[in-house]
Parts: structure tokens; C-alpha cells; sequence
């Protein structure tokens, strides 16, 4: 019998303790083949001097018994001879919160997740995307908590007098981006958010006829998550917390981001797919529903109420952003970005408000304990203390803060858009090493790539006119997770090549004309779209020789 030291204690207690583990089951054996058990040692237990001070004459030393651990299940000796295998595993999933969830399962998966956390992550959004009730609680702990990123706001102007860390800290830099340059240009762009689509971005319609089905034939074979992006029925409603009234529901679908998301808040909850009721109550709601569908692509049909709602949010949002980044102001593109994260995320970050799991980074927080007070209050009332205490408005400018800082997105609105207009040579120059045939067919017809592509990226693809809210929310996601543009480049020359046979076919007016309207929409699908991108291998190494070519040609 070993013990791991020597307390002093007289040598009748130490035989005592002995006598007593011997009537106890040898539970060493368990471990042993059954050719072992005569040969097999007394088991090995770690002394404890408490015991023998505690001990009386009646003796209870089955409770501080320490057995030896049992043999390891096959999946811990899989998981410790050949680790990469979980790898398979989860890029089998395909999900990001498997990802998450495979850390509770033994110490050993919580090892591995950990030290592979964001090649894990990647290939499972990559692969599966996000379910649509999870997206937003993800994008927020992408950007407010993984990092624990305590400094979200920067003085550039070193005569800015706002006293940072105040809790009026918004509400000073969303007066003073008033009275600065920008608030015309804000206020007319925030005019035209969440409305109707303009005349000549309507004409988009999906075709069941489309070649690029023809082309791009993985897009129905790729093993997909029911519902998540297009293939497949929708998912099932996720029961609202809360009933809004008719006037403040918007019946229009969101499958379309276009035009500052023109998307209806109601809509937000859920992501890019129409919800409806399954408890037989849904029908007349269902047909009028179906009815909006024809007209989706031509602008979400929102109610007064609700327009001015988030038009007064998305206008403070922006106005702190341009008195934040006094060196960038404000630029057109920042709306879009700005409008579809509010859609995205607004009934979240009320929910959790609500709830008090905000990132800790937020400092506003509602007046007083929503809910404590009146047990009977409902959660609309709830929402409606969270309005005012602008935790909404918060927390989207915290996410575009991160955005412009973490990801860099602040270059593509410099003065003069320099980083953005090398962002589109450094496009051409990728068209022309993916699709030679298409770029000399560009150089032919004089078509300037700028043209188009910078619109694309200036509000990470949500310009496009009936680009749907899943793809956008999909790219975003591996976009959230690889912290580059990679793959901003690879949609962008994965839309070309899908366009290619069309683009042959016209000349420059012709093409100028599809590239603004996509009157076959069908290649916007994200099984379709995303699907091409990914196959079209895009390096970090390989943009910045582009960069550097492009540099030295200057």
C-alpha cells in the first residue's frame, strides 16, 4: 500500500485504515482480464491526514476512497490515437454550434475544439451556414464577445472634447454627427431606406428555365440543412414572443435584401423566409402572403410605423458612426450595411435585453429591471422600454464599430474611396487570371469592371437587386468568421462565371443592362451562389501579389 506522504500518526490508526479498505470492493479488478485477478496488486489510494484527525472509532472511510479510473470509452481512445477525426466529424455536421456543443462532451474535445476552434468554424459555416434563429446571437458574440473587446469607440480628431466612457457617450456623438457635415446626406439616404425598389432593379424574377441550373448542377445535389438556404421547405415558424399588431406587421416576404433592406421587421426574427402559422389559423394569412410574394422583388410593402421606426434608428446609428470616424464621415454604402444589420438583428438584441444577456460591452441597459416590477407586463410593453432606452441603436453601432475596426471595413470608405476603387483593380486583375475568355470580352466592349463591382463591395453585396437575404447573411457569415474578404472576391467571380454565357452573348449595353437588373435571379440562389464561390480558390498570398503588381504598376 503506497502513500503519497507521511502524516505521524501512530501506526494503529495506519493499520486501522488498512483493515477498513480491505472489506471494501477491489474495484482495481474491474480493469483487469479475468486471467489477472489472483495477480493483481492492492489498489493504490492517496492518503489524506484529515482522515485520520476526523476518524473516531467508527471509521468512514468508503466516502474519501479514491478508485482508479476505469478503462477509456472507444471514442476517447479513438479521439487520443487520431484526433483529426473529430475534424471529419464535424465537417460531416456542418454546424457552428455543433462546433460549440462538442466541448462539453469529454476534456479531450474541449482540448481540440480549442486549439483548432477557427478551422473548425470555418469549414462548418462554410459548409452548413447558420440556422436562421441562431444567426444573430452568433454574429454578436463573433464581434462583441469572442474577443472580449472592451475599447470600441477611437478619437481621430484629437480635439474631440467627448468625455469617452460616459453613459451619454452616444447621445453626445449622435449630436454632434448632427451638427457635422454629413447630416443632410444621412438624412436623404435615410429617407430612402426600407422602401421600394427603384424602376429599373424590379425586373428580377426567378426562372425555372434558367441555364444556370444547367451550369451549376452541385447546387441541387450538395447535402443542405432543410430550409436553411433555399433548397428544401422552409423551416418551421419560430413562434414570435410577442404579437404585434396588423398595422405594424409587414405581409411582404424578406427573400430580398435590395435596396437598403427593404426588409419587414417582423421578418427579422426569423431571417430571410416567410412565417406562417401551422395551428390551421394561418390560411387567409398564408394567401395574402403568397399574394406579396409576385411583388417581393419589387420592395417590401412595410407600414408607416414601422418604416419611421427603424429610419430613426438606422439615422442615429449613422449619425454616431460619422462622428466616431470624424477622418471617414459618412459614405454611401455605410446605410446598407448599417439597415441590414438592424433588420438582422433588432428583435435579438431586444430579447436580450429583455432577458439581460447582453455583451457585456453594451452600456446601456433599459431604465430598470424590465419585468421585475410587473410581473404582468407584457413583452411587447418590454420592447417598447427597450426602444427607449436606444440598446437597439447600442449595440448595431458596437457590431459596425467592429466592423470598421477588427475587419477593416472603415478603408473601403476613405476619402476618394482609393482602398475601395484598388479593392475593384484587384478584382479585374482576378477575372482575368479566373475567367480570360469573359475579361477579353470585357477589354473588347471597353466595360470597365468598376462599374459594377464597386457598388458590390461598397455595400458588401447587398446593392444587388434581388439578392436574397440568405446568401447575403451566409456570405457574411464565413466573411465574420475568416476575417478577410476572400470571399467577397470569390461570390463576385462566381456571379461572372455563372453570368459568363449571357455576358458572350451581349454587347456592352446588353450586359450593362443584366449586371444592373438580373432578370434571372436564379443564380442569386445561396445553394447555387455560395456553392460556385467556394469552389473557386481564392488565397490571401494570391491578393496581395495582386496588390503589389498592381502597386508597382503605379
Amino acid at each position: 500500500m503506497i502513500f503519497a506522504q507521511e502524516a505521524g500518526d501512530s501506526t494503529e490508526i495506519v493499520r486501522a485504515i488498512y483493515e477498513a479498505l480491505s472489506t471494501l470492493p477491489d474495484v482495481s479488478l474491474l480493469s483487469q482480464p479475468e486471467t489477472d485477478k489472483e495477480e493483481a496488486s492492492p489498489p493504490s489510494i492517496t492518503f489524506q491526514p484529515e482522515i485520520c484527525r476526523s476518524t473516531s472509532s467508527n471509521l468512514s472511510i468508503g466516502k474519501r476512497y479514491n478508485a482508479p479510473c476505469e478503462q477509456p470509452s472507444p471514442f476517447e481512445i479513438s479521439l487520443s490515437t487520431f484526433p483529426a477525426f473529430l475534424s471529419f466529424v464535424l465537417d460531416f455536421l456542418g454546424d457552428p454550434v455543433a462546433v460549440c456543443r462538442f466541448k462539453m462532451v469529454n476534456r479531450l474535445c474541449l482540448k481540440y475544439v480549442d486549439e483548432h476552434e477557427h478551422v473548425l468554424m470555418r469549414d462548418a459555416v462554410r459548409l452548413g451556414g447558420l440556422q436562421i434563429n441562431v444567426r444573430p446571437s452568433f454574429w454578436l458574440w463573433v464581434t462583441l464577445e469572442k474577443d472580449s473587446r472592451e475599447s470600441c469607440h477611437r478619437k481621430e480628431d484629437p480635439d474631440d472634447n467627448v468625455i469617452m466612457g460616459a453613459r451619454n457617450e452616444l447621445t453626445l456623438l449622435e449630436r454632434k454627427g448632427r451638427e457635422g457635415k454629413w447630416n443632410n446626406v444621412i438624412h436623404r439616404d435615410v429617407l430612402r431606406s426600407f422602401g421600394n425598389l427603384p424602376p429599373h432593379k424590379s425586373g428580377a424574377r426567378l426562372r425555372t428555365d434558367s441555364i444556370v441550373r444547367a451550369l451549376a448542377t452541385w447546387g441541387r445535389s450538395r447535402i443542405l440543412k432543410s430550409g436553411i438556404r433555399g433548397s428544401g421547405d422552409p423551416p418551421p415558424p419560430s413562434h414570435s414572443f410577442y404579437e404585434e399588431d396588423d398595422d405594424d406587421v409587414s405581409l411582404a416576404p424578406t427573400d430580398t435584401v435590395s435596396d437598403w433592406g427593404a426588409v419587414s421587421p417582423v421578418g427579422s426574427v426569423t431571417g430571410s423566409f416567410c412565417s406562417t402559422r401551422l395551428d390551421g389559423r394561418h390560411t387567409k394569412k398564408f394567401e395574402r402572403q403568397a399574394e406579396a410574394q409576385e411583388l417581393a422583388l419589387g420592395g417590401s410593402a412595410l407600414s408607416d410605423i414601422a418604416k419611421a421606426r427603424l429610419q430613426e434608428k438606422l439615422s442615429f446609428i449613422l449619425h454616431v458612426l460619422a462622428a466616431t470616424y470624424s477622418n471617414v464621415g459618412y459614405c454611401q454604402g455605410m446605410d446598407y450595411v448599417a439597415a441590414h444589420l438592424l433588420r438582422i438583428l433588432e428583435d435579438t438584441i431586444r430579447w436580450k435585453a429583455v432577458t439581460g444577456n447582453l455583451p457585456s460591452v453594451i452600456q446601456f441597459e433599459p431604465s430598470s429591471m424590465i419585468g421585475h416590477d410587473n410581473p404582468d407586463q407584457s413583452l411587447s410593453d418590454m420592447y417598447a422600454e427597450v426602444d427607449k432606452s436606444s440598446v437597439v441603436e447600442e449595440t448595431c453601432f458596437r457590431v459596425m464599430d467592429s466592423f470598421f475596426t477588427t475587419y477593416g471595413l472603415r478603408h473601403f470608405y476613405w476619402p476618394e474611396l482609393r482602398c475601395l476603387k484598388t479593392c475593384c483593380l484587384v478584382f479585374e486583375k482576378l477575372v482575368q487570371i479566373k475567367l480570360p475568355v469573359l475579361a477579353d470580352h470585357f477589354e473588347h466592349h471597353e466595360l470597365n469592371i468598376g462599374l459594377f463591382a464597386l457598388g458590390w463591395f461598397q455595400t458588401l453585396f447587398l446593392y444587388l437587386p434581388s439578392m436574397p437575404a440568405a446568401t447575403v447573411c451566409h456570405m457574411w457569415d464565413i466573411w465574420l468568421v475568416e476575417r478577410n474578404f476572400k470571399i467577397f472576391f470569390r461570390v463576385g467571380t462566381a456571379i461572372l462565371f455563372l453570368c459568363q454565357p449571357v455576358l458572350l452573348n451581349n454587347e456592352l449595353e446588353g450586359m450593362m443592362g443584366y449586371l444592373n437588373t438580373f432578370p434571372d435571379a436564379t443564380l442569386l440562389s445561396p445553394d447555387i451562389l455560395i456553392a460556385c464561390a467556394l469552389q473557386i480558390k481564392v488565397t490571401n498570398r494570391m491578393l496581395t501579389q495582386i496588390e503589389c503588381d498592381l502597386y508597382q504598376k503605379l
